[in-house]
């Protein structure tokens, strides 16, 4: 009996477990909430149009940025790493900006899918600004600066 005693002292709390990976859940929602609740708010989107758009960008930061600075802000950034992946599959308008896109890279394609997805270049612009500035206000200018720097062509749209 003895040898099960000092099994289960080592063994961790199931329930304290559960708690943790809650209060972290709870934390990554709240971070992106917050961003959301802005981003609806500067552009009259609705919250489900605001994620996608949200997870959009998100997403082309994730596979264009600087792999090691992405990490960093997105470690930063609660709830990030999850809306990226959450919408990067995201399709694109077709047309003229699918072929852009391809062409020219990732920020283009992005504004094909955020056209696709509804939002105006008045919208878009204004989604740009809200994330980077919650970006630059949890991140730090300096790290925001080095990620969109790692894009190339992103600087024609900040």
């Amino acid at each position: 009996m003895e040898c099960y005693n000092d099994f289960t002292d080592r063994v961790q709390d199931p329930a304290a477990d559960l708690l943790s990976m809650r209060r972290f859940a709870s934390k990554a929602r709240f971070g992106m909430n917050e961003l959301l609740a802005r981003v609806t708010a500067a552009t009259g989107l609705d919250e489900p149009r605001a994620e996608k758009a949200v997870g959009i960008v998100l997403s082309l930061i994730r596979s264009e940025g600087d792999r090691q600075k992405v990490d960093e802000l997105f470690s930063r950034l609660p709830g990030a790493e999850d809306l990226a992946e959450k919408h990067a599959g995201a399709k694109s308008g077709g047309g003229l900006a699918a072929l852009m896109g391809g062409v020219l890279g990732g920020p283009l394609a992005a504004v094909g899918k955020l056209q696709a997805a509804g939002l105006s270049m008045d919208e878009i612009n204004v989604l740009g600004r809200e994330l980077l500035g919650f970006a630059r206000e949890k991140a730090g200018e300096p790290l925001v600066n080095e990620v969109a720097g790692s894009i190339p062509g992103l600087s024609r749209y900040l």
